[in-house]
């Protein structure tokens, strides 16, 4: 995301160079904000525009991989999922320490509700294939 941290009505120019005897003077050096006439501060912080808001952003771009999978291939990559982290939890070596173990509760727990969600989605797809059968 890009930040502009001028204000649009200020934006900074060079001042003209002046020397003296002993060189540019640091004066010089410096930008001075030109202000365009006919703005009060509202329009120079455009307080006039509607703010950027969820109903002003278009939705995110999608996937290219998003429509070139079907719903059983998408069910079997995360059943493999969950079956490869079941298998590598439980040959895991049992933790050390009381963060070691709450850690491994909490990936029993999550994996406990990923198995009953698999579970869950099983019986609807099959209630709708033997609904769509008859």
């Amino acid at each position: 995301m890009r930040v502009q941290y001028t204000l649009p009505g200020l934006i900074p120019v060079e001042t003209p160079a002046i020397e003296n005897e002993t060189g540019a003077l640091f004066r010089a050096k410096l930008t001075v904000a030109v202000t365009p006439r006919g703005l009060d501060w509202q329009d120079l912080l455009r307080l006039d525009r509607l703010p950027a808001s969820a109903s002003a952003i278009g939705p995110p771009p999608g996937s290219d991989l998003a429509g070139s999978r079907d719903a059983a291939a998408e069910r079997l990559r995360w059943e493999q999922m969950l079956n490869r982290q079941i298998d590598s939890l439980e040959s895991s070596s049992e933790p050390e320490g009381a963060a070691e173990k709450g850690r491994r509760r909490a990936i029993e727990r999550m994996l406990a509700l990923l198995v009953r969600f698999r579970e869950l989605e099983e019986s609807m797809a099959s209630r709708q294939l033997s609904e769509a059968g008859e």
